[in-house]
């Protein structure tokens, strides 16, 4: 399949997969309230946390190993079951983990019954094997059965969540979908592998298997576990606003981080087959492309985030409109940085550059987590988290420019900034002229949207937008020359 038809998949899926969960979220955050909001993003969030401890590397492993093999069914049936063999040992670990934390944790307790649910989450996302159809680019696949299970969850939630005391219930829904693509998983990768035993070797992949994970599960102390710290050092209602403010920002995300997981099959195969030239066109190709979307983007949010936020929450949940403002240079930051750790640094099998770096960056959020979160709550987890991916940014653009001689387009990235100043001042104008509300909001992105199609284009000659733009043509002109 075609990189393009891989990213326009790619970019349905992981829209998808916040979308939909938007889409509920005003009904549920009306209907649970902000206090039973907070419960579920709090023992979500920590049952999320034992799932990156159960899933440890396998994520980017997976998709760069099962890349490689997926010529040769009977090497991509060993290299898939071994896999699975390492997920499954460190799924039960994690399972244990989780159950003696249930017991012996006095801040859990009263969540117990929820945390089981969270242990058939755990359970079942064994085998969801998302990267295998990742590293087999079957795109098209994940995405229908995405969207098919996500309608189902969407009228289950509207159909049995009535009132507040239903929290449970809607929580049970959402592992729900995590249960049923993994069943469907299970079924359609049959007609790809085999599931045997004979061969399998789970050591050639032991090492870069745990050093991700270590990897993974160091960034997530900032992201994931956040919510986690804010509950036990606050309460569940600054974690209500934390996760809502987030949720926002995740979806937008999502647009961005599609190229980045439909890239990363594609380069590792080049890298594979010795074509570093294209390899590197690659790469600057991926950074025009987060600049082409998050600029503009982040002017969005700082302006009319909060509008945007109540449009979906309604009334309590002010105390998230700071904490989205904060992150939304959070749009840029992670772009770049899935480029170089993800595109670049695991590409070259730099795990252990990974590691290091992910490790300082933990390290800094638990220290800024100790020092701010207690007193400043929401604000404070926000702060935590941009410092900690910026510092993970500067380390891994370092090390890249070292042992490469690659430097990342500071320049370009200047020249977009100050680009986008006077954009930032005229959609602040009409905020203050228009005044907050929905009207608003329509009316800054439609200015927002052609502000940036013409400097793109015209001004900074970006080459995605000017691909994009062809395309358009293209497409309207041989709708024209159909008779």
């Amino acid at each position: 399949m075609s990189l393009k038809k891989n990213f326009i998949y790619s970019s349905i899926l992981t829209v998808s997969t916040y979308l939909f969960p938007l889409i509920v979220y005003p009904y549920v955050s009306r209907t649970l309230g902000l206090s039973n909001i907070g419960i579920v993003n709090f023992v979500d969030n920590l049952v999320n946390y034992f799932v990156f401890l159960s899933m440890m590397g396998i994520t980017t492993v997976g998709v760069r190993e099962i890349a490689a093999a997926r010529n040769n069914k009977e090497e991509l049936s060993k290299t898939f079951m071994s896999l699975l063999t390492l997920t499954a040992i460190t799924t039960l670990i994690a399972i244990i983990a989780l159950w003696i934390a249930m017991y012996t944790v006095p801040k859990l307790i009263p969540f117990q019954d929820l945390l089981y649910v969270g242990i058939i989450k755990l359970i079942f996302n064994l085998f969801l094997i998302e990267w295998f159809f990742m590293g087999m680019e079957n795109f098209r696949y994940i995405t229908n059965r995405s969207i098919l299970i996500k309608c189902l969850y969407v009228i289950s939630v509207f159909v049995f969540v009535k009132d507040a005391s239903d929290y449970k219930i809607y929580y049970l829904l959402s592992v729900s979908t995590v249960v049923l693509n993994a069943i469907v998983n299970l079924i359609y990768s049959r007609k790809i592998v085999c599931y045997t035993l004979k061969s399998i070797n789970p050591r050639p992949f032991f090492k870069a298997f745990i050093i991700m994970g270590v990897y993974i599960l160091l960034t997530n102390v900032y992201t994931y576990l956040n919510p986690v710290w804010l509950g036990f050092v606050t309460n569940t209602d600054e974690v209500g606003y934390f996760t809502t403010a987030t949720k926002l920002h995740h979806i937008i995300m999502a647009v961005l981080l599609a190229f980045a997981n439909i890239l990363y099959p594609r380069v590792s195969n080049l890298l594979a087959e010795g074509n570093e030239k294209e390899f590197w066109n690659k790469i600057n190709i991926a950074f025009e492309a987060i600049f082409l979307f998050s600029f503009p983007t982040i002017v969005f949010l700082l302006v009319a985030g909060p509008d945007l936020l109540h449009l979906f929450v309604g009334d309590g949940f002010e105390g998230a409109y700071l904490p989205l403002r904060i992150i939304s240079p959070l749009v840029l930051i992670i772009g770049i940085e899935q480029i170089l750790v993800i595109q670049i640094l695991l590409t070259m099998h730099e795990d252990y550059t990974v590691l290091r770096n992910s490790f300082i960056g933990a390290f800094a959020a638990l220290i800024f987590n100790i020092l701010i979160t207690a007193s400043m709550g929401a604000p404070g987890s926000a702060i935590v988290w941009v410092i900690a991916e910026c510092l993970i940014m500067a380390l891994s653009a370092y090390d890249i420019y070292r042992k490469y001689d690659y430097l990342m387009p500071i320049k370009r990235m200047t020249v977009y900034c100050l680009s986008y100043i006077p954009l930032l001042l005229i959609a602040f104008l009409i905020f203050r002229e228009v005044g907050s509300n929905y009207m608003m909001l329509a009316v800054v992105a439609f200015v927002i949207v052609i502000y940036a199609f013409l400097t793109e284009v015209f001004i900074l000659k970006n080459e995605v937008a000017m691909l994009l733009m062809k395309t358009v043509r293209q497409s309207l002109n041989s709708h024209k020359n159909k008779p």
